[in-house]
């Protein structure tokens, strides 16, 4: 344009060509100083769970005193991605705008980064900026809806193989255990009469011990083969989570094992330590199903509708398709 002005001398093609220069120049600025003195905060819950919608919300807010304008976010977080895009921006009135993460992929989640993209005022180029929000978010794992445990495998020493028992000890049970002398504290419907009228003289009282039944540990040993689909694998600590809740709400004692983990199962087991530690499970190598009550493995055989199912090495074991 420019050259076509020089060589008509006509004024006005100068002008033209200013103009266009101009707004290219803008078009290559402008967007990069528009992302430029952005702040973001996340407001977030601490607590979700997979493939579960939740809400929260992102605080855009400007350190410089000009405003900005057009600026569109992408967030990435919790395993998903959200867009939005923010009208005007200033620095004593930020702006927040809401999102509903629609896919939360289970883990522990410290931040995300936050893409802030501009493309004001003219569209031409585009400046982009990236920055690091921390929220912190624990993603539990789906529950699923158990109808009982499987039957424990523990070691019988006489019979030599895998049987499903229990053992008896003292306490207050509905089995006879012996007859020992009265305790302060023990119930009256335990004295046994006959045999306190023989020391009736003596002034001692005979009472009926009787056991109680307790069941061996409850393991479950879970195969995250780093081989498998990550869909595979996610659905097998769902259901490890699942037997894991179901055995503490019956009383049993949980053990579970899914190979080397950077994080120990707790100690102290409750609901939450027994989430908060599959939401942390990654792939590794496969546990060792000795011992195991129940063994949840991936499957490595195609689908053949025309075969019956095959049943499991293990008492007890499933798979995850």
């Amino acid at each position: 344009m420019y050259l076509i002005a020089r060589n008509a001398g006509a004024g006005w093609l100068y002008v033209l060509a200013a103009t266009l220069a101009a707004v290219v120049v803008v078009s290559a600025l402008a967007p990069w100083w528009n992302v430029r003195g952005i702040e973001v905060k996340r407001r977030a819950p601490t607590l979700a769970t997979a493939d579960e919608p939740f809400e929260y919300s992102l605080e855009v807010r400007s350190r410089a005193r000009l405003a900005r304008h057009l600026l569109e976010l992408e967030d990435r977080f919790a395993g998903d991605e959200v867009r939005a895009v923010v009208v005007r921006v200033e620095r004593m009135r930020p702006e927040t705008v809401g999102y509903t993460l629609e896919n939360p992929r289970r883990g522990v989640y410290g931040g995300g980064e936050v893409t802030v993209e501009s493309g004001a005022p003219f569209g031409l180029f585009y400046g982009r900026r990236r920055i690091r929000v921390a929220s912190e978010i624990v993603i539990y794992p789906r529950i699923f809806a158990v109808a009982g445990l499987p039957p424990s495998g523990v070691v019988d020493a006489e019979r030599g193989d895998k049987v499903e028992s229990t053992t008896l000890h003292r306490g207050h049970g509905g089995e006879f255990w012996g007859v020992r002398e009265y305790r302060s504290g023990d119930p009256a419907r335990l004295i046994a009469w006959k045999r306190s009228a023989r020391g009736l003289s003596a002034g001692k009282l005979a009472v009926v011990e009787l056991a109680q039944e307790s069941h061996p540990p409850f393991k479950v040993a879970l195969n995250l083969d780093p081989r498998a689909p990550q869909e595979a694998r996610e659905m097998i600590i769902s259901a490890g989570a699942s037997l894991l809740l179901y055995g503490l709400r019956e009383g049993r004692e949980v053990r579970p094992d899914a190979g080397p983990q950077r994080s120990p199962f707790p100690e102290e087991v409750t609901p939450d330590s027994i989430l908060t530690w599959c939401a942390e499970l990654q792939s590794s190598r496969s546990p060792d199903p000795e011992g195991a009550s129940v063994e949840i493995r991936p499957s490595t055989r195609r689908t053949d509708t025309s075969r019956k199912p095959r049943p499991s090495a293990l008492p007890g074991a499933s798979e995850a398709q």
